[in-house]
């Protein structure tokens, strides 16, 4: 039977639909970063590879979880964009998805771990000028900041308080360039979203080759990003077949000796996400929670925290140490923050905000 998208959409009532398995990816995929993490943080992980590095040769866990994140992301916010009705609607259901776990996140590392573990005195911490620019940097995203004074400068790795971090700007700019399609109402018009789109992508991705390696993995992840929008433009118009799953993977594996591996081995886990998502039915049970968020904000730091502690752990010994401690920190984000965040949020969009999209996005209508 020949199935699509749009099919299993309208089945589960759109994008925030409950019949899909995003909540379960995105759960596995924020675990998946606690695990490739401990190769690095794990006093005894020199020499290490984890299973993406060492069988596959493609990248490593830390990198694929990473990329599905900004895949699925890319899916949902231009569903979000899509049923908004006005750019302050779609703004503040951003807002509110990324900056209150974060806001905490950085206040409990900032004011209430740092403090607690650093080496430096008490006054010496809180009169520093890092811890607060620590908490204001980071809480911004206007650029991020690493350290703490005195806070895990014996650790393996590096002293930094939260290395996750790194990719919420880039989250966060990828919300501000769909708001201005939305704005300016190219999103109405498919082919032309397709193009920009797509263009911006190429473009974002060719001009990174001549930059630092930060700047190409952002337009990796801007890739990402940008497929999983497209397959939400498109999303009546793609089949999702087994089949070309199989050959996608076959394609991928006849090309690990070639400069087209990566390519093909991205393409690959793109298709396999959305099959993985609206094909195969995965076990969803009523008291799975959205905490993949916080599982990510919180993983590095606890990790670290192991680290310092348990200094003679090793990766696959952190990794079993951090994932339940850190679900837990999770489950406390979620339902004392997030989760009221979001209930907020809905309150105040029942009100009439200003500032309407030049016309209802509608991204069935042809350019």
């Amino acid at each position: 039977m020949r199935h699509s998208i749009g099919h299993y959409l309208e089945a589960a009532g759109g994008a925030e639909g409950r019949k899909d398995n995003f909540l379960l990816i995105r759960l596995v995929a924020a675990t998946l970063v606690i695990y490739g993490h401990g190769f690095a943080l794990a006093a005894l992980g020199s020499g290490q590879r984890d299973f993406f590095t060492q069988y596959l040769g493609y990248r490593y866990s830390g990198d694929v979880a990473v990329a599905v994140f900004f895949l699925i992301s890319g899916f949902l916010v231009a569903g979000s964009l899509e049923r908004s009705k006005s750019i302050v609607r779609f703004a503040l259901a951003r807002a509110m998805r990324l900056f209150p776990g974060l806001w905490v996140c950085v206040l409990v590392c900032a004011l209430v771990m740092g403090p607690l573990i650093t080496v430096q005195s008490q006054a010496d911490y809180w009169s520093s000028p890092q811890t607060w620019t620590y908490v204001w940097s980071n809480a911004s995203l206007a650029e991020i900041q690493w350290l703490l004074p005195g806070v895990f400068e014996g650790n393996r790795y590096s002293p930094a308080v939260n290395g996750s971090l790194w990719t919420l700007p880039i989250e966060g700019s990828m919300y501000l360039y769909m708001g201005l399609l939305g704005l300016l109402g190219i999103f109405s018009w498919r082919w032309l979203t397709t193009a920009l789109i797509a263009g911006f992508a190429i473009w974002t991705y060719q001009s990174a080759q001549l930059q630092s390696v930060p700047l190409q993995e952002a337009a990796r992840l801007t890739l990402f990003f940008a497929c999983g929008a497209l397959f939400y433009i498109h999303k009546t118009r793609i089949p999702l077949h087994l089949s070309i799953v199989a050959v996608l993977a076959v394609v991928a594996w006849a090309c690990r000796h070639t400069v087209h591996y990566e390519l093909a081995c991205s393409a690959a886990l793109i298709y396999f996400v959305f099959w993985l998502a609206y094909v195969l039915r995965l076990p969803s049970p009523r008291w799975l929670l959205d905490i993949s968020y916080g599982t990510y904000l919180y993983g590095w730091p606890i990790q670290q925290l192991i680290a310092k502690f348990y200094p003679a752990a090793t990766p696959l010994q952190m990794t079993v140490i951090a994932i339940p401690l850190t679900w837990v920190v999770a489950l406390m984000s979620w339902k004392l923050v997030e989760e009221p965040a979001l209930k907020l949020f809905k309150t105040w969009s029942k009100k009439d905000f200003s500032l309407p999209f030049r016309r209802k996005p509608v991204v069935g209508v042809s350019g």
